[in-house]
């Protein structure tokens, strides 16, 4: 059932303008294309399915050109702009393309740095300035962006604990890539440990959070506003790719 609601969003997404819509709207948009695209690399006879890889890349690229845009315009929110910086340097890892890397590094430094001593600060402590200080450490080498990230994710957890499931999907993804590019290089193996299990904990609350905006998304149908629609396409592209990986390493 989700596989076809999949590939009919799919299909109807490619006819879409992106321009009409805000660019805070267009992350999950973004990361989906990202997610198809990989799969599609990796294995290339979904193109029947998706398309040319080429035609998926320049499906992500023209929502990545909204954003370098909106880097430097101080009239966005410093939250949204950390998200947009952050998204460029993650279409890098997918495409190589180093002006994304460059245009995102460059505007991640004039966020996180106090003008007045070139000091790492947080504008705020949100899941967008958490995503964008993990991809300082590992594009920068920046060990100061890896140790405020980990402060910013130990916080999230301690929200989650408390009860407070509303941020659970908002820091997901930040808190998966500070496990990943961080959490396994700078934590000591018994804090990695624990932290691994809080991932595995979450993993159930993770999914039904999910499929509750799945089963919104289906309730309103052509109602659904873009941010709801980007973000269940970005859901479900991670499911396809999931069981993608899983029908592969049965054979």
């Amino acid at each position: 059932m989700e596989k076809g609601l999949f590939h009919d969003l799919y299909k109807r997404l490619n006819m879409l303008d992106v321009r009409a819509y805000s660019p805070d709207q267009l992350s999950g948009l973004l990361h989906g294309y990202l997610t198809v695209y990989s799969m599609v690399r990796v294995y290339p006879w979904l193109e029947e399915d998706f398309g040319h890889p080429g035609e998926i890349h320049e499906q992500a690229k023209e929502i990545a050109r909204l954003y370098s845009g909106q880097l430097r315009n101080e009239d966005v929110p410093v939250d949204k702009r950390a998200g947009y910086a952050a998204d460029l340097m993650d279409v890098y890892q997918v495409y190589s393309d180093l002006g994304y890397l460059k245009n995102g590094v460059d505007a991640a430094y004039e966020i996180l740095s106090a003008r007045e001593n070139g000091k790492i600060m947080l504008p705020c402590r949100t899941p967008n300035v958490c995503r964008l200080l993990c991809n300082c450490y590992y594009f920068a080498g920046d060990e100061v962006c890896g140790e405020l990230a980990g402060r910013l994710v130990m916080e999230a957890l301690g929200y989650i604990r408390g009860g407070d499931r509303g941020v659970l999907l908002t820091w997901w993804d930040a808190i998966c890539l500070y496990d990943d590019v961080i959490g396994t290089m700078e934590l000591p193996k018994e804090e990695q440990e624990r932290l691994n299990e809080e991932r595995a904990r979450l993993l159930g609350s993770v999914e039904r959070e999910e499929n509750e905006r799945i089963e919104c998304f289906r309730q309103m149908g052509q109602n659904a506003d873009m941010g709801l629609v980007a973000e269940v396409f970005y859901i479900l592209a991670k499911r396809e790719f999931e069981m993608c990986n899983g029908l592969h390493w049965k054979k």
